[in-house]
This record gives structure tokens, C-alpha cells and sequence, in this order.
């Protein structure tokens, strides 16, 4: 095991049927290996299966053919549980929603990904309020998703991926429902979290701009990953 790796994909694949019959390719031969602190892009145009490519480093989905190995353990023969287990403690998620539960304020929203993991109800909120307050939330802590702003959503969700700590952080579109000025905002709060706690970073985005601040770029396309 190379301990310098956090993620690796071996000859990743994945179709689906439609009519049960017919298999349709999403991408083929998808080769990828990322390092410890590492923050890497993904373009792909639309339908090349980016989101799929990330559900699968995520271990929400198998791929049809290929491997998929995080932390160096090799995941495509664990159980549900082992694989759940893998994913709520070493991987956070920030999606292009932020998928925010509205019953419960931001510092709730936070605090749950610590609870899951087993963190005590009291610490855990310390520890969400001083993450919010690093993304200038002090004074939303206990408002609900509903009375915030797109922009303040999306920092709750980036603070709630981060909060149990993860190895890999993977976030498709993070900043896509976003302007421009939230989206550079959002990206260098999250920007700044990944680098200080040291987390290694598969970020898809359609933003340029965005795109030039990764450490690489590459590109999927239905025959895997190219180099930019």
C-alpha cells in the first residue's frame, strides 16, 4: 500500500441498460491515483458521467467493471457496512445543491456529520461553530436553510463535508448554482479548508476560473481521464 495515496482507480467502468437488454457506456478505462493533501479538477462535457465517476470514488456506486481503492483498501468486495463505515468516516461530499436537512438550523446541519460518527452531542457543536465561524457564519449558526442566502447554504454544506474529518473530499459543481462573486467566495472558503486540514480534493466544475487554481486538471472523456 502507498500510503501517500488516498484514492485510486484502476480501469473503472460503467454502463447502464435502459431496457434491460441494450448497455449503454458511460466511460471506459477511467485511471486515476490521488495523493495525500492533493486537489485535482474534472471537466467533462455533459453525459460524459462525471457525477457517476464521483459516486463511484465515493462508494455510493459500484461501477461495472474496474476497482476502486481508498486509503489503500481495496473496496469492490466489502460489505454494506464495511463500505458505509469507510464513507462516513474518511469521505465528505459537497454537492451543486446543497441538500441542507430545513428542519434543522446550521449549526445542527453541521454537528450531524460529527454525531454519526460517533462524536458526542456537546463537542460536536463546539467544534461546528468554530468551523462555521472560520466561513463567516458566526451569526447564521441558528438560522435554518429556508432564511439563508444560496451563498450561505452552499458554505453550511462545505463546512458539513468537513466536519468529520475526511481523507477525500469530493464535490461536483460546488459552486454551479451560484453568481460569480459567490462562486469565487464559496471556492476559497472551500479552498482554504482543503489546505488547511490538509485533504485531498476531487473537485468537477465548469468554472474556469476555477479550474486554475487546481493542482492538475483533467478531463473525462467516455475513454477515461486525459491530462490538461
Amino acid at each position: 500500500m502507498n500510503n501517500a495515496l488516498v484514492l485510486e482507480l484502476f480501469d473503472l467502468k460503467k454502463s447502464f441498460s435502459l431496457d434491460g437488454r441494450k448497455q449503454t457506456k458511460i466511460f471506459d478505462g477511467v485511471q486515476l491515483t490521488l495523493k495525500k493533501s492533493e486537489l485535482v479538477g474534472i471537466i467533462a462535457p455533459s453525459g460524459t458521467g462525471k457525477t457517476s465517476l464521483l459516486n463511484i470514488s465515493g462508494l455510493l456506486d459500484q461501477p461495472t467493471g474496474g476497482s476502486v481503492r481508498v486509503l489503500g483498501q481495496e473496496t469492490g468486495k466489502l460489505t454494506t457496512e464495511r463500505r458505509n463505515s469507510i464513507r462516513r468516516n474518511h469521505i465528505g461530499f459537497v454537492f451543486q445543491s446543497s441538500n441542507l436537512l430545513n428542519e434543522f438550523s446550521a449549526i445542527e446541519n453541521v454537528a450531524l456529520s460529527r454525531i454519526i460518527k460517533g462524536f458526542n452531542f456537546k463537542d460536536s457543536l463546539k467544534y461546528s461553530r468554530n468551523l462555521l465561524s472560520r466561513v463567516g457564519l458566526e451569526n447564521r449558526l441558528h438560522h435554518k436553510p429556508l432564511e439563508l442566502s444560496g451563498g450561505e447554504q452552499q458554505r453550511i454544506a462545505i463546512c458539513r463535508a468537513m466536519a468529520n474529518d475526511p481523507k477525500l473530499l469530493l464535490a461536483d459543481e460546488p459552486t454551479g448554482n451560484l453568481d460569480y462573486e459567490n462562486s469565487i467566495l464559496v471556492f476559497d472558503l472551500l479552498l482554504s479548508l482543503v489546505k488547511q486540514k490538509k485533504v485531498s480534493a476531487l473537485v468537477a466544475t465548469h468554472n474556469l476560473e476555477l479550474i486554475k487554481r487546481m493542482d492538475r486538471v483533467l478531463k473525462l472523456t467516455k475513454t477515461g481521464l486525459v491530462n490538461l
